[in-house]
C-alpha cells in the first residue's frame, strides 16, 4: 500500500511537469530596452588625467579580480569615494586642515 502510494506522489508530480510544459507561455509586456536599475543612478562627465584614468582602471581590475565578477568605471568611482569618506570621518581634526597636501597626508599617510 505504501508503495503504490509512493509511485501514485511521483506520477503525479510528472504529470503536473507534464502539463507545466504545455500551457503556453505568457509574454510580459514591458518596455524595450534595459530594465532600471534598483538603485538609481547618472551619467555625469568627469575630466581625467592620464595618470587618474590609469589609477582608476587599476582599482577597477583589482575590484574585478577580488570580486570575481566586472566592476563598472563608476561602481570603482563609488567605492573609492566611499573609502574616502569614511577616512576623513574618522579623522578629529579635518577642520584644522588648511592645504590640500595635508588632507592627502591625513587621509593616506605619508608616502
Amino acid at each position: 500500500m505504501i508503495m503504490a502510494s509512493t509511485q501514485n506522489v511521483n506520477r503525479n508530480a510528472w504529470v503536473q511537469l507534464y502539463e507545466a510544459r504545455r500551457v503556453p507561455n505568457e509574454q510580459e509586456v514591458r518596455s524595450p530596452g534595459r530594465p532600471p536599475g534598483v538603485v538609481p543612478r547618472r551619467k555625469v562627465g568627469l575630466t581625467l588625467s592620464q595618470g587618474e584614468i590609469t589609477e582608476l582602471e587599476n582599482w577597477r581590475e583589482r575590484l574585478s579580480g577580488l570580486l570575481n565578477r566586472s566592476v563598472s568605471a563608476g561602481e570603482t568611482l563609488g567605492i573609492l569615494t566611499r573609502v574616502c569618506t569614511n577616512r576623513y570621518n574618522r579623522m578629529d581634526d579635518a577642520e584644522d586642515i588648511q592645504t590640500l597636501a595635508e588632507l592627502v597626508e591625513r587621509l593616506i599617510g605619508e608616502e
